[in-house]
This record gives C-alpha cells, structure tokens and sequence, in this order.
C-alpha cells in the first residue's frame, strides 16, 4: 500500500513537471557585461523585489553574484506557467551606481508577438539594454546588458 502510494506521488509530479515544460514561455538568454575598465569594481547581483524573484527562480544557470570588470555571465530565464508571456527583471549594483534591466515576451491577443527591454540607471550608473536576436519560429530571444 505505501508502495502505491509513492508510486502515485511520483507519477503525479512527474505529470506536473511534463505539463509545466509543455506550457513554458519562450526563453531569453541574458548575457550580462561589466564594462567597468581593467581593476575596476565588481558588478554585484542583487535581487530586492518579487519580480527579480520570480527572474532567480527560472533562472538557469543561477546568475552569478559577483561578476568582476570587463567579465560577462550568461544565463537563461524562462516562465514555466504560460506559453504566451515570459520576463526577467535583474538588478546590479557598483558601489552606489544601480542598473535595474528588464525584458519580456507577450502574445497579444490577436497572436502578433511583442518582445520589450529596458534599462534604468541611478547613482550615476551608464546602463544599456539591447535585444540581439530574435527566433521567430520559437520566439525565444537573446538580450544584452551592459553596466558601466
């Protein structure tokens, strides 16, 4: 009776992680660069609101917390709920300087697909948010951020 019990559970989530993959948005590839010069600081990665949540839980690999001048990270985020929408918010910060990049994917309503980026500076920070391809067949993208 355990036995079948466990073997439900199992197959349960297995069910769910199958239905989850088979709704998931499209992926975006985030390639993150700290353009400060040569011994410079590095960029930390700081995650403070429900939306950067939401943006490290999808997230694989997991962005690296320090990313050191001149140095990139890459890592992909995708929404595991609706096949329609996905988004990623990431934060970074060099000393008082703070990049808050976001860049998201939406179907409307009449099936034409949108993709969005941006990029907000404080404390004196040059940010950039760049979408550098598109696969319209899949309508998986890849987006560039640069902090300075």
């Amino acid at each position: 009776m355990k036995m079948i019990k466990s073997m439900h559970a199992i197959l349960a989530v297995g069910t769910m992680m199958f239905a989850g993959a088979a709704f998931a948005g499209p992926p975006v590839a985030i390639t993150f660069k700290n353009l400060t010069p040569t011994g410079g600081a590095d960029a930390s990665y700081v995650v403070t609101n429900a939306n950067e949540v939401s943006t490290n839980t999808n997230a694989s690999p997991k962005p690296r917390v320090q990313v050191p001048a001149t140095q990139s990270d890459f890592y992909s985020v995708q929404n595991p709920i609706n096949p329609s929408a996905n988004a990623a918010t990431v934060r970074y910060t060099i000393g008082s300087k703070t990049c808050v990049f976001a860049t998201s994917f939406l179907t409307s309503l009449s099936g034409v697909p949108q993709w969005n980026k941006s990029a907000s500076p404080s404390g004196g920070a040059t940010c950039t948010a760049n979408i550098t391809s598109i696969n319209s067949a899949t309508n998986a993208w890849a987006v560039e951020f640069t902090m300075k």
